[in-house]
């Protein structure tokens, strides 16, 4: 009776496991098609744009001592505004002046964008 209970434990733990592998991969891949992105943003045409900062995340990719961001902002791109999501590369000070409500200057390619990359975060004003 218990090796049976045990070995239908062991199966669920094993698929527990499978799942949340298979849903951090996922999301560790969505990471690096942003960043791959903002790493071949001087190689494809572009509109240069403005947006509000909303929120952002720091990813698991690092590039040197700097960290890789994702941030989501509103922008107004085609004549309808909406939140989007881009990645950047930030060092340890500028981390620390990310605030709600910055302007940033983005690059976006098509409408809705099919690439799309922070060029630059403006930490003042």
């Amino acid at each position: 009776m218990i090796p049976d209970n045990l070995s239908l434990l062991a199966i669920g733990v094993t698929v527990l496991l499978i799942v949340v592998s298979l849903k951090g991969i996922k999301g560790q891949k969505e990471d690096s098609l942003e960043v791959k992105y903002w790493l071949s943003r001087n190689s494809w045409q572009g509109e240069l744009e403005t947006g509000t900062l909303q929120s952002w995340r720091q990813t698991s990719i690092v590039n040197n001592y700097d960290h890789y961001y994702l941030l989501a902002f509103e922008a107004d791109i085609g004549g309808s505004k909406g939140i989007y999501k881009a990645a950047t590369v930030l060092n340890a000070s500028e981390v620390s002046k990310l605030r709600k409500s910055l302007s940033l200057t983005f690059k976006y390619q098509g409408v809705p964008p099919k690439k799309i990359a922070v060029i630059n975060v403006s930490f003042e004003g």
